[in-house]
């Protein structure tokens, strides 16, 4: 049995998000365990402008357990709503990391991405996980800050390839954070924790 070796080849996506909770410590650490030479922060911002790691600005509801925090729940951009059978209406929500503060944000814990949108309650709707996914590995899901994640990936002696995701909010945020903003911001975290840009 050959033992696993890093390589560049192996980039890993969100992590491990097959085995862990994506874009968490957990996850990250995974992935660099199982050789990934790279690793990606899906880069987005929270209401205070911070930069933090999530596949999707608004999918929190999805990939957090934020609908289980009933004071965070209520700032979701879309409170929980049930489904109802009669109508064939499904259970829907959004909750998005502009919703919250950064502080806010580093309240949540990461779960598998998974929804039901045949579920009554919250407890049901978070549930629904495919069968192609575990929760083996999801007790815990720690949310990291991208900031966060760069200490991490130097930590692990991996490279970095940081996507900027497309705001999901109207751009220029709060009148003056321009896109040309947030992406200098995401330039400028790597500045400022010394990274080489052969790194990223």
């Amino acid at each position: 049995e050959k033992p696993l070796r890093v390589t560049d080849f192996s980039i890993g996506h969100r992590g491990a998000a097959l085995q862990f909770p994506e874009h968490t410590k957990e996850s990250y650490e995974a992935a660099a365990r199982m050789g990934a030479g790279i690793v990606e922060c899906d880069v987005t911002f929270t209401k205070d402008r911070e930069l933090v790691c999530r596949h999707s600005q608004c999918d929190l509801h999805t990939t957090t357990n934020v609908l289980l925090i009933p004071e965070l729940a209520a700032k979701c951009s879309v409170p929980f709503s049930p489904a109802d059978p009669a109508t064939g209406k499904p259970a829907q929500a959004q909750c998005c990391t502009s919703d919250f503060t950064v502080a806010e944000f580093k309240r949540l814990q990461g779960k598998m991405d998974s929804s039901d949108p045949t579920a009554t309650t919250v407890e049901q709707f978070i549930q629904g996980l495919p069968d192609w996914r575990t929760n083996a590995y999801a007790a815990t899901g720690t949310l990291l800050t991208h900031k966060e994640s760069i200490e991490l990936f130097r930590k692990l002696g991996v490279g970095m390839t940081p996507e900027l995701k497309e705001a999901s909010v109207k751009m220029p945020y709060q009148g003056t954070y321009t896109q040309q903003a947030y992406a200098q911001q995401m330039i400028d975290e790597y500045k400022a924790a010394g990274v080489p840009a052969s790194r990223v």
